[in-house]
């Protein structure tokens, strides 16, 4: 899907030693640092007849199928040529379903929302709205989000001189440019006016300019325009070049600096007064749009056939939607440099480029929240038929397959294999692979070995029913429709059922950690909350209404805003773009000569009680699990769970 190739570490099983700063700059490590663990991790056991633990031959059969599952996908993504992706990727727009667009901006650094669900309710009539003043009680608001409008300081890419012909042509370049447009936007919705700084490249004319090994010289001699040389003199500098009014850095302001620097070479002298405004962000796209027709940036096109090909503006566009996440993790973007000539095209050719920036306030919905991102990003090893006892053979199924593609540095090829099961989720992979930093391999081999990517920081992976009702991608058991009702009062309810109708009736609780992989076994509807059992009895599915922004100025909230969101404001939505969640079956199952750890089942299946121990309203009691013997079991020894 995307051509990057870097020399792994020497170890991806081990913990990355890095701090987890908001801000990537010079203080954060330019290179990751792993350490081997010096414990031997726990096997996965099989056993007959336990309440908790999987028999042998369950264990045996998920590895067994996954891996043939994989293997798969990853021969699909072999048959695909370099710098190409599934046919139908070539469009963004696939990552956004009911994606709320940004609101204009109150001039504060954080901004509220919260989304509003449908729950059609057992008990009350029609007339509800009536006899309750116009609230309409099956409308629910869940959980709110809060995003981080601006930072200290801008994000610090290092480029390294060493060249990588399969880097996407310009990718660095574009990337910057992307980030300013982002940047723009957002200050031009809280009403803020960029400027430039006194850092700048100073252009170069071709008679005295002599090019450095070390250096990356931009072309801008004519037909390019002043303004062009000036912006991109700004955003291409070593320091930051640009800034706004007031002080502060958007979540993707960011420069670059290392061991590359950009040059730009002029026909004749060029200065710059203090008084040059920079471009608006409509003004920085007409000059990205310049700058492709120069150089022969064309944005993806579909071609038919299998596969479309991944455009250099198509993938700086991606991984500069990821700096966010970056900035959240702690990790420098690496760059590595490419030879940049001029082979100009027709400006009619880069059309797509203004409908991305139509589109931005979208995009940058998901994208300046990273824990969403980060729900999105490992959703893509969840599957829907896995229970939890099982969730360690499924995903070190998944290791043995993608291992030797993670330790050949081909993050092309995983990146490939990413998208021929989870298109959407892809796309978000293709532009943190881009962004070049060596740990997020290993961080991918840490999840699934131990079902957390990072020691000691917690995990973005749990599953946001949010962010699966806007992109349309589905994260948990609780994103699926209840199974059956149960209207007799000697019914057994699957625990999956009982879990999300309880987590229906509390959508804007934050004090429990979701669970994304499905629960095992029945509870007896005797032993069940009286309060559920309407629910139970009739088929009361949640459904995705809206978000509402609240606005804030102060202390005091002055207005909201509802977004219906991008599918229902623009109809442009991709619906045939499916995720590949079958599995393939085998007739015959043999022992699994693997080992598998125990870590990921047992955290799952922990969460899983844990779950199960909070009742409708919140309250937690051991005894409403409904798990036999659970509290002597060896998988809960020594968990603080039961406390």
């Amino acid at each position: 899907m995307l051509a990057t190739t870097m020399d792994p570490p020497e170890s991806y099983t081990s913990d990355l030693k890095q701090p987890n700063t908001e801000v990537s700059s010079r203080d954060n490590d330019t290179t990751a640092t792993f350490t081997t663990s010096l414990q031997t991790p726990e096997k996965l056991l099989g056993v007959d007849g336990d309440i908790l633990i999987p028999k042998p031959e369950d264990i045996d059969r998920v590895f067994l199928e996954g891996r043939e599952t994989w293997a798969q996908l990853v021969a699909l993504a072999e048959s695909l040529p370099r710098n190409s992706l599934p046919a139908g990727l070539d469009d963004p727009s696939i990552m956004l379903n009911d994606v709320p667009a940004l609101p204009p901006l109150p001039e504060a650094d954080l901004l509220t929302g919260r989304p509003v669900w449908h729950i059609p309710s057992a008990e009350h009539g029609q007339d509800d709205k009536t006899h309750n003043k116009g609230w309409d009680l099956e409308q629910v608001s869940g959980t709110q989000k809060h995003f981080t409008l601006s930072f200290s300081a801008p994000i610090e890419c290092y480029a390294s001189p060493q060249v990588n012909s399969a880097t996407p042509r310009g990718l660095l370049l574009l990337t910057l440019c992307w980030s300013y447009i982002l940047s723009v936007r957002l200050w031009e919705l809280q009403g803020k006016t960029a400027t430039y700084t006194m850092q700048a490249l100073q252009p170069r004319t071709t008679k005295v300019s002599h090019t450095r090994q070390d250096e990356i010289n931009l072309d801008m001699r004519a037909p390019a325009s002043r303004d062009l040389v000036r912006w991109l003199s700004a955003i291409l500098a070593s320091k930051p070049g640009w800034s706004v009014e007031g002080g502060g850095f958007a979540p993707w302001a960011a420069f670059c600096s290392g061991d590359a620097q950009f040059a730009i070479s002029t026909d004749e002298v060029v200065t710059f007064a203090p008084k040059d405004r920079p471009p608006s962000s409509d003004k920085a796209t007409e000059l990205l749009i310049e700058l492709c027709s120069l150089y022969g940036f064309e944005p993806s096109r579909r071609k038919g056939g299998r596969f479309d090909s991944l455009s250099p503006v198509t993938a700086a566009f991606l991984a500069a939607l990821a700096l966010p996440f970056y900035r959240s993790v702690g990790l420098q973007p690496h760059f590595s440099t490419s030879t940049l000539r001029r082979r100009s095209i027709d400006q009619a050719e880069l059309e797509p480029i203004r409908q991305y920036v139509a589109d931005l306030r979208y995009y940058m919905t998901l994208s300046m929240h990273p824990m969403s991102v980060g729900s999105i990003i490992w959703s893509v090893f969840w599957q829907p038929a896995v229970q939890c006892n099982v969730v360690s053979p499924w995903l070190s199924s998944i290791l043995s397959v993608v291992r030797p593609i993670i330790d050949a540095g081909n993050l092309d090829m995983l990146a490939k294999t990413f998208a021929f099961r989870r298109p959407r989720v892809a796309l978000w992979w293709q532009g943190i692979f881009l962004l070049g930093n060596p740990a997020i391999p290993g961080f991918i081999v840490r999840y699934l070995e131990t079902l957390e990517e990072r020691w000691g920081y917690g995990s973005m992976a749990p599953p946001d029913t949010t962010v699966s009702a806007w992109t349309g991608s589905p994260q948990s058991f609780l994103d699926e429709e209840s199974s059956s009702i149960y209207s007799d009062l000697k019914d057994l309810v699957p625990r999956a059922d009982l879990l999300r109708l309880r987590y229906n009736f509390r959508l804007q609780d934050t004090t429990s950690v979701l669970l994304s992989w499905r629960p095992f076994g029945v509870v007896p509807k005797q032993e069940i909350e009286l309060e559920l059992w309407p629910s139970l009895e009739h088929h009361a599915s949640r459904s995705y209404l809206h978000w509402v922004w609240w606005m804030k100025k102060g202390e005091n909230v002055v207005g909201h805003d509802i977004q219906r969101g991008f599918r229902k404001d623009t109809g442009r939505f991709v619906p045939d773009v499916a995720d590949h969640l079958d599995t393939t079956s085998l007739d015959h199952v043999t022992k699994c000569s693997w080992d598998v750890n125990l870590e990921p089942s047992r955290e799952a299946t922990l969460r899983m009680v844990s779950f199960c121990m909070e009742d409708v309203i919140g309250d937690r009691d051991d005894e409403i699990s409904a798990v036999p013997g659970i509290k002597t079991h060896p998988w809960l020894e020594d968990w603080r769970g039961l406390e």
